[in-house]
């Protein structure tokens, strides 16, 4: 049952009394609890600004004035009170509200974000846009400390106090990032912020108590109104009003759900089962143990990327670098190049972000940097933001980088092992979601592509890379075979050149520079030209939020879906 709200917009929330406001917060909280519950979601930045989120909209009059929230984590109360709160239910779900801010999806979402330490920039181009074009209206950027470690933050923060209308900050401070912050910035937000801000050019406004509207509305307004750049401090506490995310030491109830309370104490819905990083970790772990040399990098994604019992075990092996992906791969970079054989544990969606030094500054000097691609393929409910649908073109167009995938766990240890021992950047890429089960008899990995079923010479062949294989294994009917590519690149040529019949080759990446388009080229260098269907994600559009084995299903990425497409390319011409 939806919780009942005395204000659904914003201009509900200007209209309301003063002493009506708490009630108004606790209703939105009560309802993005039980949300969550229902579907999963990051749920404990956004209980932390609940009472920001409302005192916003009293003193600020979106979408005229625009809130660049940086990630949509900390915003799901902005979406129940800019007249979403009838739909509030469907969050993350197909069809329903998006996982992160959307302007598709309201007017008063100013920009659409799922990566971290955009907000300074994107909201000092709207301020200059606004002007530029005679628009009235505030831009507030809303930052989080844990986003103050992107060095993007501080390219925008370097350039707001330039010329031009003045740009307003709020620091949202709850001292976290996914999990605890870590590194200089937040030491210096703790005992240094007025000279921190003040250095830069900004008025330091605050800090002021997060969830004390009353104060924190008056400091609004005094940042509303400040004629020149300013930085309001607000210090609020993740997971804020729900014991179960306050009491999570780790991470404040980041991503609870889905859940349920019994006797008020929660209850997770889904029981853990081994996923592709757990295997992935536990694998590292046994590298760790057995060379010194051996150390794990991830960008603020310990607990995504299953890295914390090896930090508990590895504390000085185990290096979070906080939200710098750019950092991050860098850093790895210079590891390597002194002789020891890092493994950066990152997320398929935010390897993006580090492109440059992928190029630069791993590849070039081809450095032994191991890359553990995590969310590679559709990571359903978060949506467009962080399917992993682009590493495999990002990395097959780099000259000298490996890009390998297992099918299932009891690949995932040979595979670490030769990353370990090869002289170039390894790229492993693995999918969110549990390790599927091996079937009997199922062939250990060799040194190229591997037979799954059949061999040359079939009818029809299924090409495929990580888990797909098993998909793959279920469509193939009577002499039909299928081939583990294993790795997108350097492709096993000779083994797809043994291929006597048609082709259907299938992946979880975008078939426009993936392993699809690898095949072609090996073929067309050897003057082949069998009958070939790619299948994979779209190249022609982002894949949204929703159930990841039902976009799977419509992608024809099931097992229903390549038998399908494996009919079709045999029928006639």
């Amino acid at each position: 049952m939806t919780t009942p709200l005395r204000a659904r917009t914003p201009a509900e929330v200007r209209q309301l009394a003063p002493e009506a406001l708490d009630g108004l917060c606790a209703e939105l909280r009560a309802e993005l609890v039980r949300v969550c519950g229902l579907v999963g979601g990051h749920l404990g930045a956004s209980l932390g600004t609940v009472e920001l989120t409302v005192a916003l909209h009293r003193v600020f009059r979106t979408p005229v004035d625009r809130l660049v929230f940086d990630v949509g984590h900390q915003a799901y109360a902005h979406k129940l009170l800019t007249g979403r709160a009838d739909r509030f239910g469907t969050l993350r779900q197909a069809g329903g509200i998006a996982p992160f801010l959307d302007p598709r999806e309201s007017e008063h979402d100013a920009f659409a974000a799922g990566h971290a330490g955009t907000a300074v920039s994107v909201a000092l181009g709207l301020l200059h846009g606004k002007a530029r074009v005679g628009l009235p209206g505030h831009v507030v950027a809303i930052v989080g400390d844990g986003a103050l470690t992107s060095g993007l933050s501080f390219e925008g923060l370097n350039n707001a106090t330039g010329q031009g209308p003045p740009l307003k900050i709020v620091l949202n401070d709850n001292g976290m990032s996914i999990s605890q912050n870590v590194g200089a910035i937040p030491h210096a937000l703790q005992h240094q912020a007025r000279r921190l801000f003040e250095s830069l050019g900004f008025t330091y406004l605050g800090p002021v108590d997060g969830h004390a509207l009353g104060p924190l509305i008056s400091a609004l307004t005094a940042l509303r109104d400040s004629p020149r750049p300013a930085v309001l401090h607000v210090h609020t506490v993740k997971g804020k009003g729900f014991a179960p995310a306050e009491d999570d030491r780790r991470t404040r109830g980041h991503a609870m759900g889905p859940y349920e309370l019994r006797d008020g104490k929660l209850v997770r819905s889904r029981q853990g089962q081994a996923t592709f990083s757990d295997a992935f970790a536990a694998a590292l772990e046994a590298a760790m143990a057995a060379d010194p040399r051996v150390v794990a990098v991830t960008p603020a994604m310990l607990e995504g990327s299953s890295l914390v019992g090896l930090q508990q075990r590895f504390p000085d092996r185990v290096f979070d670098v906080g939200i710098a992906e750019q950092h991050a791969v860098a850093f790895c970079a210079g590891l390597a190049r002194e002789g020891a054989r890092p493994v950066c544990c990152i997320y398929s969606t935010f390897l993006q972000r580090a492109f440059d030094q992928l190029v630069h500054d791993v590849a070039l000097p081809g450095l032994p940097v191991t890359f553990a691609v995590d969310r590679a393929g559709l990571v359903g409910a978060d949506g467009a933001t962080h399917q992993g649908a682009f590493d495999v073109a990002m990395l097959r167009a780099l000259p000298g980088v490996e890009v390998a995938a297992p099918v299932v766990g009891d690949d995932v240890p040979a595979l670490l092992s030769r990353a370990l021992q090869a002289t170039h950047p390894v790229a492993i890429r693995f999918p969110r979601g549990t390790v599927p089960a091996t079937p009997p008899g199922f062939p250990a990995l060799g040194g190229g592509a591997r037979w799954l079923k059949g061999g040359p010479g079939a009818p029809l062949t299924f090409v495929t890379l990580g888990p797909l294989g098993l998909a793959a294994l279920e469509a193939a009917q009577g002499d039909w075979a299928v081939l583990d590519a294993v790795r997108a690149s350097p492709l096993d040529e000779a083994a797809l050149a043994s291929i006597g019949g048609a082709l259907v080759v299938a992946e979880e990446a975008t078939t426009r520079g993936g392993l699809g388009e690898a095949v072609l080229e090996a073929l067309a260098r050897r003057g082949l030209s069998p009958r070939v269907r790619l299948l994979g994600l779209p190249a022609d559009r982002f894949v949204p939020h929703g159930e990841a084995r039902t976009q799977r299903a419509e992608l024809g990425l099931d097992a229903a879906g390549l038998a399908r497409a494996a009919r079709a390319l045999l029928e006639p011409r």
